[in-house]
């Protein structure tokens, strides 16, 4: 996060020496072999940063030919001009392409918007301009608790959270932004505290309700206000923690996986059964998001050809990046190869209970080494550090 590196968790316009600091940090990382820039435009201190403080250092990473990723900076009421400003920011920097990262239409006062989202990225791809996304197949997204709180009220770090939460004068401005929502995405507002689950706390007065929702968890703990449960949560966990928001509706999730410019991407981590890294209840994307889409939405729903899903898996996302000797299996290219069984792929994780494997794979092959051989790891990690050429 070079604008956290630069400034901190500042609200303003960085200074000029700040800019130059991070367009600095940018250009090592491009001739480290970086692909481009990201954006978390949701996530503070990167909310803070606006449109022309993006393109500029965009326009950085035109130098060398770069990708501009981005989590945009609204995907409900304002998911249109969140798209926007992504592909005014590719055309006006000149890079080589702009990235939508799990591209969704949250909120149901929103669903069916993906037809305006879609017709939009297909007439800029008409122009000559490169907007591809990419998604997972949920119908809820998961990040950190704290964001469903207003951007202004993370100034200064998680420890400042805090204490504008233990604050009476300030948790309750906070409160009202939450519920108006008018300068961010509000969950709360365009969902509910019903769809607000909790997937991960590490305290043992509140680690119980991993899973159930802040409405559920209110109503455990006798209380009537959804608001000052999760302030409790966020105060005792130090502003840590984890959520899923189950936002998306089904027929916006088809028709973007559908569509010409997406590919499948996982957005999660990968994380044993069992031990310390098994904590909690994270997305089941991080176990399942390929089979799914293979054994779910191929095989069950038939919304599109085998072929096309895995092309979305592999050579389009290869492609993409620019990765000219992967994606595809042919001569010269790397072994980088998935053997499944088209007719027991699937996959087995859920919310509730996602430390499952899902069933199906039988061999998976890393630059031409074995390293699942019948659904068994041969403890040998021949996996290499990608570098943009």
């Amino acid at each position: 996060m070079i604008r956290l590196a630069a400034m901190g968790y500042e609200d303003r316009k960085p200074t000029k020496d700040e800019m130059q600091k991070m367009k600095d940090y940018i250009r090592d990382a491009m001739e480290a072999g970086a692909f481009g820039i990201s954006t978390g435009l949701i996530y503070t201190p990167q909310a803070y940063a606006e449109t022309d403080e993006v393109l500029e250092l965009t326009k950085e990473v035109a130098k060398y030919n770069g990708l501009y990723f981005s989590h945009i900076r609204n995907e409900g009421n304002l998911v249109i001009e969140a798209i926007q400003e992504v592909i005014d920011i590719v055309e006006q920097s000149g890079c080589r392409g702009g990235q939508i990262a799990h591209h969704k239409v949250s909120g149901k006062a929103n669903w069916g918007r993906s037809k305006e989202t879609l017709k939009l990225i297909e007439e800029t791809n008409q122009r000559g301009i490169n907007i591809t996304c990419d998604q997972y197949p949920y119908n809820r997204g998961a990040t950190s608790l704290m964001t469903l709180l207003p951007p202004w009220s993370h100034e200064g770090g998680p420890e400042k959270l805090v204490e504008r939460l233990k604050d009476p004068k300030e948790k309750e401005k906070i409160k009202k932004d939450l519920y108006a929502g008018t300068n961010f995405e509000s969950f709360v507002k365009n969902i509910g505290w019903e769809c607000v689950y909790i997937s991960s706390l590490e305290t043992e007065k509140w680690s119980k309700y991993m899973g159930k929702s802040l409405t559920e968890i209110t109503k455990a703990e006798g209380k009537e206000d959804e608001f000052e449960v999760l302030c409790e949560i966020l105060i005792d966990e130090e502003a840590k923690g984890g959520m899923t928001v189950e936002s998306m509706g089904e027929e916006d999730i088809q028709r973007i996986m559908k569509g010409r410019y997406t590919m499948i991407g996982c957005d999660g981590s990968s994380i044993p059964l069992t031990g310390p890294l098994s904590y909690g209840k994270p997305h089941p994307r991080f176990y399942g998001t390929f089979p799914r889409v293979l054994g779910h939405f191929v095989r069950e729903k038939k919304i599109m050809s085998l072929e096309t899903a895995i092309r979305k898996i592999t050579s389009f996302p290869a492609q993409t990046l620019g990765l000219a000797d992967r994606g595809l299996i042919k001569k010269n290219m790397w072994a980088d190869i998935v053997v499944f069984d088209q007719e027991k792929i699937i996959d087995k994780a859920t919310f509730t209970n996602p430390h499952q494997l899902s069933v199906g794979i039988e061999y998976v092959l890393v630059n031409g080494d074995i390293v699942i051989e019948k659904g068994e790891h041969q403890s040998n990690l021949p996996g290499k550090t990608l570098r943009s050429t």
